[in-house]
């Protein structure tokens, strides 16, 4: 808990017997992509890490207050709730993130505090808040992971395409079901073709085929299961590259 926002810590096995320190990774709702009760991505990450192919990481799961209102990088009418509006508070939040969360993992537990060896991924709104933050931040966050991120979003790709996108190392993992939003009427029917071109814009503005990666899987729809079986390989990517 930090000012009374609940977190989700998972340490490598043999935390509390070694004193190595830890890459971390900060996970959007409540770390729900690395959550045993969600999926085996995090059995799967250990099973990486075991034989050597992933060194360990730090997950942080962060407990959103309201993720609408947390994640959402504008003011904007709500798709899912016409008579609401999405907060377009997301600034603010990677600011706590940046200022107040990072520093206290920091001290309380053996992390490698480096850009390199810090990460940040969420899935959905969360992974669209994940890549926005770690724009922002390259020089706090060095390893992004964003699995089907609402990039249909008013204004995201404009900000992305407006936003200077500097090279500092980052590495990029992104995906996408292949017709996500594809039956929808309102702006998420633009989920594809935003997420590649925002895709397309980095890889020309501060990114490289080396350094992001984007997987289209077979869906017709925004599915966590399918799109969480991702993340191993994502640690991977992510981690074992320079």
């Amino acid at each position: 808990m930090l000012h009374d926002r609940e977190l989700f810590i998972y340490v490598p096995e043999g935390y509390e017997e070694d004193e190595q320190r830890y890459p971390v990774v900060y996970v959007q709702d409540s770390g729900d992509l690395i959550n045993p009760q969600e999926s085996g991505s995090l059995q799967a990450v250990r099973q990486l890490t075991a034989r050597q192919e992933l060194p360990g990481i730090i997950f942080v799961g962060i407990a959103s207050f309201d993720r609408n209102n947390e994640y959402t990088p504008f003011v904007s009418k709500n798709v899912f709730d016409p008579t609401r509006n999405f907060g377009g508070n997301a600034a603010a939040y990677a600011a706590y993130i940046v200022e107040q969360l990072k520093p206290y993992i920091d001290r309380k537990y053996r992390t490698r505090p480096e850009q390199k060896y810090t990460g940040i991924m969420g899935f959905s709104l969360g992974g669209l808040i994940s890549l926005y933050t770690g724009i922002l931040y390259p020089d706090v966050f060095g390893r992004i992971g964003s699995f089907s991120g609402s990039f249909w979003f008013p204004g995201i790709v404009e900000w992305v395409q407006q936003h200077p996108i500097r090279n500092t190392g980052q590495r990029l993992y992104m995906n996408v079901g292949h017709a996500e939003g594809s039956g929808r009427t309102n702006g998420q029917q633009w989920m594809v073709p935003n997420t590649k071109t925002v895709y397309e814009h980095l890889l020309q503005h501060g990114f490289s085929e080396h350094t992001a990666r984007q997987d289209i899987y077979e869906s017709e729809f925004h599915s966590f299961e399918r799109g969480v079986r991702y993340v191993p390989w994502a640690m991977q990517w992510l981690f074992n590259g320079e």
